[in-house]
């Protein structure tokens, strides 16, 4: 009797590697607490006003680069949900990252599994167009983006990206992506505007040269991707090692760039060991 209930443990135990809804369970992820915070920006305590580089380094800590040029500011959230949140500017005829939106970098500790937990708010009348970028963890910062393929599984990126209709996407670069500009892992959940979204992100990374990576994204506590048969990198290399706080139209061509000055608002970013309670 003993030996066949170990058996029935075992198999209820099993972790199935197709993108099954039901892959991971909930018992065995504990929600996190302080200590396991590795970078935090809460927006409460900064001035209100234009936002620079020097000050995400008074609130977060070493940023490696930033590209802000004026169109980071705190801001009163205007829901009325949050106190002081970045306000990031995407204005009318203007794509990608030099002229529209804002990016920085901040590196973390390498390490096989972390979460990235954040909200975000697009404004009343914003003009999604044809996609743009959002913030999420990666392998090598900002080097494979772009059409930047890992050929040899040294790193990977899995930004989000709004694509048409405002449909929410993991843009997601890593060695077995089949097409050159990243692969779309689709939430099935379209944004809507003048409403703040709460974004969770899981990576864990494959074994040796296995394809048992975990990707699971959960948008305002509802799980909307589960996949744990990803091969991010080979062998030991490829750990994460970035959040890239990365937003913008774009694409390139002018058919990306929104039609009025649009706005989003991020807050209470945070990257953890374990699991955010929802």
């Amino acid at each position: 009797m003993k030996k066949a209930i170990l058996i029935f443990l075992a198999i209820q135990s099993f972790v199935f590697t197709a993108c099954s809804q039901t892959s991971v369970s909930q018992e065995e992820i504990s929600p996190e607490t302080s200590q396991d915070v590795i970078f935090e920006l809460n927006f409460d305590s900064a001035k209100l006003g234009s936002y620079t580089k020097q000050n995400l380094i008074e609130e977060g800590g070493k940023i490696d680069w930033a590209l802000l040029d004026n169109r980071a500011h705190i801001v009163e959230d205007p829901s009325a949900k949050n106190g002081h949140v970045l306000k990031a500017d995407y204005p009318k005829g203007t794509v990608g990252p030099q002229t529209n939106g804002i990016q920085f970098i901040k590196t973390l500790p390498a390490s096989n599994e972390y979460y990235l937990d954040y909200y975000v708010f697009f404004e009343n009348g914003f003009d999604f167009r044809q996609g743009g970028k959002l913030p999420g963890l990666t392998s090598g910062g900002s080097t494979y983006t772009g059409g930047h393929h890992p050929d040899n599984g040294e790193g990977w990126s899995a930004r989000y990206m709004w694509v048409k209709k405002a449909e929410a996407i993991v843009y997601f670069y890593f060695i077995d992506m089949s097409s050159k500009y990243g692969d779309a892992v689709k939430s099935g959940i379209s944004f809507e505007t003048g409403k703040w979204y709460r974004l969770t992100q899981r990576i864990k990374l494959n074994e040796n040269n296995l394809s048992n990576g975990i990707m699971q994204v959960w948008i305002d506590g509802t799980e909307v991707i589960n996949n744990t048969n990803v091969r991010y990198r080979l062998w030991d290399q490829g750990k994460i090692d970035s959040f890239y706080f990365s937003t913008f139209h774009g694409g390139a061509s002018d058919d990306w760039s929104p039609q009025n000055d649009s706005f989003a608002l991020f807050d209470k970013i945070k990257v953890t060991k374990l699991k955010p309670e929802f």
